[in-house]
């Protein structure tokens, strides 16, 4: 963290924008952006810490909007699941080494973008177990990578419940998987006062980049730019596995 140059300092800010625009447009999308991004400068702990600050704050700003169209049933067996997975996830991110936890974030980042880019469906509604499961494997990843929003991502834009829908029941899951996580997060001590300070400093960019995304939602092919995302983080991603590995 102390080592960061005036052009990682110009980065981070930059990809903190991109992913808000992503999130301002779907609901989704900052954290998949950013652990990507910042795992090619930052161990693993640190830039998870960062994106769970992040992600709250983007909740807090995003959900008075959204509010009247969260799916509440859903939610609460999806967190119900993330409490039982979450602390195996920050478990791992202590065991296992930050050069392995990068290949195993990245990699899972592909596999459920492709899963993503195959255009998944369900063919019925899952059951309250079935919601728990997706819930315990998004807690698992969420509490090693910051990033556990693609299976429920999976399962609320794979359903017939629309698009308004998923996108409102996605921001309302973050808030709820983010503040749980970064409590799980301090009380293990990887949350310390300068990953909060440097959080800080790149509010104003994820404010600007949610405030441009919501301006695009309504204007853009939505189906069209999900696809170009999935696509840019596939590769994103597999550069970030071919660093780790060389590391």
């Amino acid at each position: 963290m102390d080592s960061l140059t005036p052009f990682l300092y110009v980065f981070i800010g930059l990809a903190v924008i991109f992913g808000g625009i992503l999130r301002g447009i779907s609901g989704f999308g900052f954290s998949l952006t950013l652990v990507v991004a910042l795992t090619f400068f930052l161990p693993p702990v640190e830039a998870t810490a960062l994106i769970f600050i992040w992600e709250i704050s983007a909740s807090i700003l995003h959900l008075p909007f959204v509010w009247k169209h969260v799916d509440w049933k859903a939610l609460k067996w999806l967190c119900l699941g993330c409490i039982i997975g979450t602390p195996l996830g920050v478990l791992s991110l202590i065991v296992i080494p930050p050069a392995p936890m990068t290949v195993i974030i990245n990699g899972t980042v592909i596999i459920l973008s492709l899963v993503m880019l195959k255009g998944f469906t369900l063919k019925r509604n899952l059951t309250n177990l079935e919601i728990i499961g997706t819930g315990t494997v998004s807690g698992v990843i969420n509490g090693a990578s910051a990033n556990g929003g693609p299976p429920v991502i999976l399962l609320f834009f794979s359903s017939p419940a629309g698009a308004n829908v998923g996108r409102a029941s996605l921001i309302a899951y973050f808030l709820f998987t983010d503040i749980f996580a970064s409590a799980v997060f301090a009380s293990q001590g990887l949350m310390s006062f300068k990953i909060i300070l440097l959080s800080l400093y790149y509010i104003p960019c994820l404010g600007l980049g949610i405030w441009i995304g919501s301006k695009l939602y309504h204007k853009i092919d939505e189906r069209l730019f999900k696809r170009f995302v999935i696509i840019l983080l596939i590769i994103i991603s597999a550069f970030g596995c071919v660093k780790a590995l060389l590391a």
